[in-house]
């Protein structure tokens, strides 16, 4: 269990690094709200209605995390918020938080996450035409655009991810084919753990191992800043889906901790 606190831990703490870096008119424009509650962590963009943005996590290793997700659904349904879910790992109080997130109105949504983790040692080699190099602090724009583009996020949400190049915690990677803008990812650092996200890869230069040779190098990254610990999560491949993120995950060393379910409200 306390692996399980440890994998969750890191991943909040990043969140709450990136919230905290957004400019206060992009907060205020899009409703943003990122705070402890109890012992878990409430997130809300109220005017972006994307699950990504919206959700209570670590209720299930809280005390009282049944009371929480009843906060948490009331805060999101006052705010006119319907694209939120509840996230469940498992933990102590699992049973009592999946019953009130019945009673309030949930119900398990298609999509889980699978969170993994591996030793930071020993990162792959990786044979791609892609360079990957670490964005300088003049570049944060180029590491904003990529992403993205390649997450498909409208351009204002670049405003946001600036932020963090060169922010304390974090570190910022872009991948090049040529001098052509390809990939980009983060990697946030805290202690033994380090946690990757923010990757995403433009369209039309994928299918280049750019998204491995990103995790290739992000592992080494945080190997060498004294992480032991990698923390990543996916969804759930669903039937019939490529699933390209999940397999370059375990392609790079990755293990399955667990499946993490979300809550949604029920369409």
């Amino acid at each position: 269990m306390d692996d399980i606190v440890a994998l969750e831990r890191i991943e909040r703490e990043a969140w709450r690094s990136l919230a905290a870096a957004a400019p206060p008119d992009f907060a205020q424009a899009v409703g943003l709200a990122c705070e402890p509650m109890g012992d878990a962590l409430f997130m809300m963009a109220s005017r972006i209605p994307a699950f990504q943005f919206n959700w209570l996590a670590g209720a299930s290793l809280a005390t009282g995390g049944a009371d929480l997700v009843s906060l948490a659904v009331a805060r999101f349904r006052e705010a006119g918020q319907d694209k939120f879910t509840v996230q469940i790992p498992p933990g102590p109080h699992g049973r009592q938080v999946i019953a009130r997130a019945e009673s309030e109105g949930l119900a398990k949504h298609p999509l889980a996450w699978a969170k993994f983790r591996r030793a930071t040692a020993n990162a792959p080699r990786i044979d791609s035409p892609l360079i990957v190099r670490e964005a300088a602090p003049d570049e944060a724009d180029l590491f904003a655009a990529t992403a993205v583009a390649g997450f498909g996020m409208p351009p204002p949400m670049g405003a946001w991810l600036k932020q963090i190049v060169g922010r304390t915690g974090w570190r910022c990677f872009v991948s090049l084919f040529g001098d052509e803008p390809a990939g980009a990812a983060a990697l946030f650092l805290q202690g033994d753990y380090a946690w990757l996200g923010i990757g995403a890869t433009k369209p039309e230069m994928r299918k280049r191992g750019g998204q491995s040779a990103l995790l290739a190098r992000r592992l080494e990254e945080a190997r060498r800043a004294g992480a032991r610990v990698a923390v990543t999560e996916t969804g759930v491949p669903q039937p019939g889906e490529p699933a390209p993120s999940c397999k370059n995950i375990l392609a790079a060393g990755f293990q399955i901790a667990y499946v993490r379910p979300n809550w949604a409200p029920r369409s």
